[in-house]
């Protein structure tokens, strides 16, 4: 494992952030300083296309108003961190938040190109047991710039020019954020911000029924991934206080009303656990819960962490729970984590890291995103 880490950003309290505001918001905040609406789509296009943070690089401005700009507001996403490389080609990402706090992001290379895990939360409230985020607690819920900043700090400091996939499957729950959430979509997914499609962007969930029912509504509704890892409700209960509020046939019966497009299915994960989860049985189990749901089911081997007791199942046992969904055409897959080297697999991101290199300092002049990268 390696380490780097990169100076602390100045702090610039006296002016407000324009970095992760929507267009309406940047647009009420430049009439408010006498300029019209149509300045919003010219500084995010800066911002977030060509990448530019210093208002003094936005130069089909005048100079006039970009001293106007730099006088009342600053563009500063999370702006110091440290980065942690896995023999793997994945590299974990802890950031140094200005308004509290720390929160674990994941680059992670794959064979159909890059993916980005990112944070919704400082800690978690969930209290899931096999989770390490959930033994911090909850702290607080990141802003919209908080999320997306996660994403324009990794693709700088990875020099991304292509379009990249995200998982909302970091730190914390990302429905007990959903307002927020809803507004890093739009930024992930609007022409002037990283143009992505949301088939690009996938939300995880430990089974918030209600909110996962409200984010159905969403326009932009995203790919979803249920958190499931049990077979019973005694199973779960251990697992996941949230099934004592919403129980397994409750949160199956939410996936079934959500509006999937016709060739997509909800994802559900499934974490195997050594002498829990992982028997004959709970792969029966599983296969008639989902019968009637157009699903896919990652299982995933439990990634071993010093601080939680559980244990990963061996090879055979985890190959022959597999054998029972495929003999039920199941679509499934066997998810093995990347980054377990550096605390950066599924359920290892924590914080505080023990273990620092240097700070990394997040700076003006990245590649800008390639024109038609919509995806």
């Amino acid at each position: 494992m390696t380490a780097t880490k990169v100076t602390p950003a100045k702090t610039t309290s006296n002016k407000e952030n324009l970095f992760g505001k929507s267009a309406k918001e940047i647009r009420q905040r430049l009439q408010a300083i006498g300029e019209p609406a149509y300045r919003e789509k010219q500084i995010r296009d800066w911002i977030y296309v060509k990448r530019v943070l210093d208002f003094a690089g936005m130069t089909n401005l005048s100079k006039a108003l970009r001293a106007k700009l730099a006088d009342a507001f600053v563009i500063e996403p999370p702006a110091t961190y440290h980065k942690h490389q896995s023999k793997d080609g994945s590299v974990k990402y802890v950031f140094h938040l200005e308004a509290g706090g720390e929160v674990e992001a994941v680059y992670m290379p794959m064979t159909k190109g890059v993916t980005m895990c990112l944070s919704s939360q400082v800690g978690c409230a969930q209290a899931c047991s096999f989770c390490m985020t959930a033994q911090m607690g909850f702290i607080r819920n990141l802003s919209p710039g908080e999320i997306v900043g996660q994403a324009f700090a990794i693709a700088h400091d990875q020099q991304l020019e292509d379009p990249f996939n995200i998982v909302m499957m970091g730190m914390g729950e990302p429905l007990l954020n959903l307002n927020n959430l809803m507004k890093a979509i739009d930024l992930f997914t609007d022409d002037l911000g990283f143009g992505l499609s949301p088939r690009r962007i996938t939300v995880s969930t430990s089974g918030h029924v209600r909110n996962l029912l409200k984010l159905g509504q969403y326009p932009k509704l995203p790919r979803i991934a249920v958190s499931l890892n049990a077979s019973t409700d005694e199973q779960r209960n251990q697992l996941m206080p949230v099934n004592l509020r919403w129980n397994i046939a409750e949160l199956i019966d939410a996936c079934k009303q959500l509006p999937i497009p016709p060739r997509e299915r909800v994802t559900l994960e499934y974490v195997l656990i050594k002498d829990l989860n992982d028997t004959p049985a709970d792969a029966k189990r599983l296969v008639r819960l989902v019968a009637n749901l157009r699903c896919k089911i990652n299982l995933i081997p439990f990634n071993e962490t010093e601080g939680l007791s559980y244990r990963q199942p061996s090879l055979q046992v985890i190959e022959a729970f597999q054998a029972i969904l495929n003999r039920s055409q199941i679509r499934n897959t066997v998810r093995w984590s990347k980054g377990r080297d550096i605390g950066a697999a599924c359920g290892q991101l924590a914080t505080p890291i023990t273990k620092r290199g240097a700070d990394l300092r997040l700076k003006s002049g990245a590649p800008s995103r390639k024109a038609g990268s919509a995806g």
